[in-house]
């Protein structure tokens, strides 16, 4: 048994499909592609595959990852190419290599996902103005979110834990675009858009909520002080 560690894409029409979704769309590349898959046990067997941190509906991206388990050893610039030629217009593979068939789940072990945030405000800002109301919400103590779990019950979380580091890039009219790193992953797991509905909620900056867009740049993790993709660390 061999494991493949794949970076791809997910960008344009396909940020609109749902990770249920996805993972039908890669099943059916992987098939139609006759890679020689590993599948699961029991009743009902499904190709061995798994992902790092799977997206929201509507966010697009360019650094994602997940694994494949094959049952021989394959070349991995014909892997690429086939499953491409399979996949729809959207979902592209970048980069693809062989790991540890003992390696950590990706789920295990990323930490954090830094994504650009493009907010259109009700009035017009200046640059100096947002970074100051940002300063601010992000020096406080806590920032409290409602989450709504099992049976409908709401757990109250302190968010401002979650929130690694967030800047402004640009300001534009009403156009403002945030650079935004937060947790993920199995041990800790924010939204994108929920930092920004608390940023209106809790400051004087009109955001439109309905008009958000979101991209994730990439998913990492920190080791002996410093960030690395998986791509960097799995062997």
């Amino acid at each position: 048994m061999h494991k493949i560690l794949i970076k791809y894409t997910k960008v344009d029409r396909m940020k609109f499909i749902s990770h249920l979704e996805l993972i039908r769309v890669i099943e059916r590349a992987l098939r139609r592609a006759d890679i020689p898959l590993r599948f699961s046990q029991g009743f009902n067997p499904h190709p061995k595959i798994s992902f790092a941190s799977p997206l929201s509906v509507g966010v697009s991206s360019e650094g994602e990852y997940m694994t494949v388990e094959v049952n021989e050893k394959i070349d991995l610039g014909r892997f690429k190419d086939r499953l491409n030629s399979e996949l729809p217009e959207g979902i592209k593979f970048i980069k693809c290599k062989y790991i540890d068939s003992k390696s950590k789940s990706l789920m295990s072990l990323v930490e954090y996902g830094t994504y650009i945030v493009k907010c259109n405000t009700k009035r017009e800002y200046k640059k100096n103005e947002i970074e100051k109301i940002l300063t601010n919400f992000l020096n406080r103590n806590e920032i409290l979110f409602k989450k709504r779990g099992k049976r409908n019950k709401v757990k109250i979380i302190n968010i401002k834990k979650l929130i690694k580091n967030m800047s402004v890039l640009s300001v534009e009219k009403k156009d403002i675009i945030f650079r935004i790193t937060l947790s993920t992953g199995s041990r800790g797991n924010l939204k994108p858009d929920i930092v920004i509905e608390k940023l209106a909620e809790n400051t004087e900056l009109a955001i439109d909520l309905q008009k958000i867009r979101v991209h994730r740049l990439e998913t990492f993790f920190f080791e002996n002080k410093k960030g690395l993709v998986p791509l960097e660390k799995i062997n």
